[in-house]
């Protein structure tokens, strides 16, 4: 059990059950290649991982968060992996990027139909 928000500082390391490893550094979950330690991606961010405990539990088969509330009730969020088994997190595209993208096929589109009169 590791609680972030008290050790900013503090790079710690674990080897997930099914090969994959995830660290703290910087305040965020990070996933590494097994391999050679090379960052992959961001699993969860300084934001979302504050005020809250990582906990890796049954011998690495589950990462989850933990926060207990004012009321003491207790909060978790399991860390689910990918459908790859990777645990880093894919950001969809941005959407104003898909849209202009969308308008410039169009526009193209349009502009190849009239040369084809």
């Amino acid at each position: 059990m590791f609680m972030v928000e008290k050790s900013n500082d503090v790079v710690c390391w674990w080897h997930m059950q099914d090969g994959r490893v995830l660290g703290v550094h910087d305040g965020q979950v990070i996933e590494y290649d097994a391999a050679c330690l090379a960052p992959l991606g961001v699993v969860v961010q300084k934001d979302e991982l504050q005020n809250r405990e990582l906990m890796i539990v049954d011998g690495g088969k589950v990462a989850m968060l933990v926060a207990v509330g004012l009321d003491g009730d207790m909060r978790t969020e399991v860390i689910q992996p990918n459908d790859d088994g990777s645990y880093w997190r894919k950001f969809q595209r941005n959407k104003m990027r898909r849209i202009q993208e969308k308008q410039r096929e169009a526009i193209a589109k349009s502009y190849a139909e009239k040369l084809k009169k």
